[in-house]
């Protein structure tokens, strides 16, 4: 005992040098101490996906029903891609299927009241009734019948649902991907679990072309086989026109300024080989008297020193509604995204009449992404790469090009989603028993 404690000044004082070197591995350490079994389920490195809790109500014969499932499906979530779901949903809807969005981990519900202003406020027109629910509770399972039929719109809901398929009618299920999943985890556990999920048997519904001709040649699971491409229902997306356009004043006061959509925890946004890029950037004359400000961050990036004097403010968070104001508001967006997706920024800020720079990968190349907008300049993922793109944008800013919207892509949901819903629609009919 003696000894154990003679050694305990030693290793104190070794524990606070691993505080000062190492915060993270500190922490795991006192975890092991304080709570073992959150150190196990770290340790374990895997996401477990919760069970949804389903019935089967046998010897009923019922008209078709979607049910889209979600994590959690809230007020405060409603941002780009479950608005995306929602709306074919309810397209889908209006086609005359019944439709439910299924929470599968949360029990509490959405007000009802407020989601019918919102999937009003979607539609640009009274919306069909959709029922929310909830496959979380296991006192309350989901109740189903033979002609229920799932959309899954993340991996996780789509291994949740992967139990419960072999015990329904209808064994085949809809996939909305909107982005290659299996990249936000690197080679991992996580990335297995995410590869198992493209073996299922699914119908793909494909956020942008781009992210379709990338996720047709990964060899995981089914999706370099030419059936799964043939059965790809692929949209492109809409850039709503009443939310996002060019400024009436051609001529604003305001200093030039550049926004950085800069987001340090979605590692996809590579937020520090943005920085470095912009700091490289900022050094060049193009830049003298510009303002930079850091958007997207929910204040988790704050007043950062770019040198020269030069400086990146944090803006407050706004609403969605005045989003489209703030890009007005700029002359300049950067935003990198290592990802086949071209990220919706990039896509508003050149309807905006903005300039976009951000970076190619893979199938997204530079000649693609011009030919959506010659407002997007594209370059290599690199510190040089970006950097050299900001001070052409910054050029032509300076020559006083014109501020007007150029973009390839359908301006309002209704163009990019009701091809997409008939089809849908129709592929759902011919699983019906």
């Amino acid at each position: 005992m003696l000894q154990k404690l003679a050694r305990f000044p030693k290793k104190l004082l070794l524990q606070l040098d691993l505080l000062r070197r190492d915060p993270e591995a500190f922490g795991r350490n006192l975890i092991q101490i304080t709570n073992p079994a959150l150190f196990q389920e770290r340790l374990l490195d895997i996401l477990y996906p919760t069970p949804i809790h389903v019935r089967l109500q046998a010897g009923t014969a019922a008209p078709l029903r979607l049910n889209v499932l979600d994590t959690f499906w809230t007020r405060s979530g409603m941002t780009g891609g479950p608005n995306t779901v929602i709306n074919l949903a309810l397209r889908i809807a209006q086609l005359g299927m019944a439709v439910r969005l299924v929470s599968t981990v949360q029990t509490e519900l959405m007000d009802a009241a407020w989601f019918a202003g919102h999937a009003a406020q979607l539609l640009g027109e009274p919306a069909p009734p959709i029922d929310l629910i909830s496959a979380a509770d296991p006192t309350r399972p989901l109740p189903l019948h033979a002609n229920d039929i799932f959309l899954a719109t993340h991996w996780t809901t789509a291994l949740q649902l992967k139990p419960v398929l072999p015990t329904l009618p209808i064994k085949e299920f809809f996939y909305m991907l909107q982005e290659y999943e299996a990249g936000f985890y690197a080679w991992s556990s996580n990335f297995a679990r995410v590869a198992e999920t493209y073996g299922m048997d699914f119908w793909p519904i494909v956020n942008e072309s781009l992210l379709a001709d990338f996720l047709f040649t990964q060899p995981l699971g089914r999706l370099a086989d030419p059936e799964l491409r043939r059965r790809a229902v692929i949209f492109e997306p809409a850039v709503d026109a009443t939310l996002f356009s060019p400024p009436a004043d051609k001529n604003p006061s305001r200093p030039k300024r550049l926004l950085f959509y800069a987001r340090p925890t979605n590692s996809r946004n590579m937020f520090g080989l943005g920085l470095l890029a912009l700091r490289e950037a900022a050094r060049n004359p193009a830049f003298a008297g510009w303002e930079f400000v850091s958007i997207g961050s929910r204040g988790s990036v704050p007043d950062l020193d770019l040198g020269g004097g030069q400086r990146l403010r944090p803006a407050p968070w706004i609403a969605y509604g005045g989003y489209g104001d703030l890009l007005r508001g700029a002359d300049i967006l950067l935003c990198p995204m290592i990802s086949p997706h071209t990220s919706y920024p990039v896509l508003e800020m050149a309807a905006c009449g903005g300039l976009s720079v951000t970076n190619s990968f893979a199938t997204k190349t530079p000649e693609k992404l011009a030919a959506l907008s010659d407002q997007i300049i594209a370059t290599e993922p690199t510190v040089c790469g970006l950097a050299a793109g900001l001070v052409q944008a910054a050029a032509l800013v300076n020559s006083g090009r014109p501020r007007t919207a150029a973009l390839n892509l359908p301006r309002d949901w209704a163009t990019a989603l009701k091809p997409t819903a008939q089809r849908v629609h129709d592929i759902a009919k011919s699983f019906q028993k």
